[in-house]
């Protein structure tokens, strides 16, 4: 048991944690609902995937069996599903919860979806409070952060040796969500400028590279935490794009402009919210400091492999992907009505 691993819903935001566990020895299943989502080079690497749902308690409780040495869940949304996830904790070596850093309130109950923006008052640690929860539905602007919340406090007072990690702005190579194509995108189509608005957000990104260091020093050291997990490198928006315009070889001038004044679409960039993660719990256990490149860059390489020239000139991903591109004629639109 000790060196066996399931992921529930791996082939995405786990993609990376998978390979580095197999990497380190670990006997690697992998649940998911399609199997064309496996990585080809996964095989080399002893991977398994199983398709499985998680919302199916009955079958995924038969995949944990009597237990592994370390059980990864990154769909448990919910209280209901947290509950499942504490009993199966209790069979197992280590277990490993994807939380969000949208669970997180202020002093005053504001949070990330309130009509108020919140007021941090500086980084965000584990012992910020948390939203409370009223059987809100977790598909919902009021409800995901309440249900993530209310399932770590089930997975504290129910389960064993539980580790509930907090990212934020989850970027790398099998994201469903990802954030750099707008980048990519415009690059691939020769563009030299692009709009931007509130280019000064700062905002922590999270690697899955990030992500996967977290989830291999927790399988090492077995235990009950929360921890955040950042990269270490937060900085405001305009230069997290200026990079992965670079990492993706391209060279854009960003004009800073009013969102008033342009298309709704145009200007917004992926890092939108005042709001950065402290991760010194994450050092202290000995997670690695990472790097917005690690991510940007397995990101923009995985993105070029997927991206297609359609006939009418742009490029486009596979429509399983949770992305739209950039609409360049309302840009080109705002540009040549921006002073510059």
């Amino acid at each position: 048991m000790p060196d066996t691993a399931l992921l529930l819903g791996g082939t995405g935001t786990l993609r990376r944690t998978a390979e580095l566990l197999a990497m380190d020895g670990w006997q690697v299943t992998v649940t998911g609902r399609d199997a064309s989502a496996t990585p080809q080079h996964w095989a080399g690497l002893g991977i398994r995937m199983v398709v499985a749902d998680r919302s199916d308690a009955q079958a995924t409780s038969a995949l944990v069996g009597d237990g592994v040495g370390l059980l990864v869940d990154g769909q448990c949304y919910t209280p209901q599903q947290a509950q499942e996830l504490a009993r199966w904790s209790r069979r197992c070596a280590s277990t490993v919860m994807l939380s969000a850093k949208a669970v997180y309130a202020d002093r005053h109950g504001r949070h990330l979806n309130s009509p108020e923006a919140p007021d941090w008052e500086g980084a965000v640690a584990e012992g910020q409070p948390t939203m409370a929860y009223a059987g809100q539905e977790f598909r919902s602007a009021e409800g995901y952060g309440a249900n993530k919340a209310e399932a770590e406090r089930v997975l504290r007072s129910e389960g064993q040796r539980v580790s509930v990690l907090r990212p934020s702005k989850i970027h790398g190579a099998g994201v469903r969500q990802p954030r750099l194509w707008g980048v990519l995108a415009r690059v691939l189509a020769g563009r030299t400028a692009m709009p931007v608005v509130r280019g000064g957000v700062v905002e922590s990104t999270t690697s899955t590279e990030a992500l996967a260091r977290t989830v291999l020093a927790c399988a090492g050291r077995p235990g009950e935490r929360v921890l955040n997990v950042a990269d270490g490198d937060p900085r405001p928006a305009r230069e997290l794009l200026r990079e992965a315009a670079e990492l993706a070889g391209g060279d854009l001038e960003l004009v800073e402009v009013d969102g008033g004044h342009c298309a709704e679409s145009v200007g917004r960039l992926p890092w939108t919210l005042d709001m950065v993660l402290d991760t010194a719990a994450a050092r202290t256990l000995g997670v690695p400091v990472t790097s917005f490149a690690d991510g940007a860059v397995a990101e923009l390489d995985w993105l070029r492999s997927l991206a297609r020239r359609e006939p009418d000139g742009t490029w486009a991903l596979p429509g399983w992907l949770d992305v739209e591109g950039p609409d360049l004629a309302a840009e080109d639109a705002c540009l040549s009505a921006w002073p510059r």
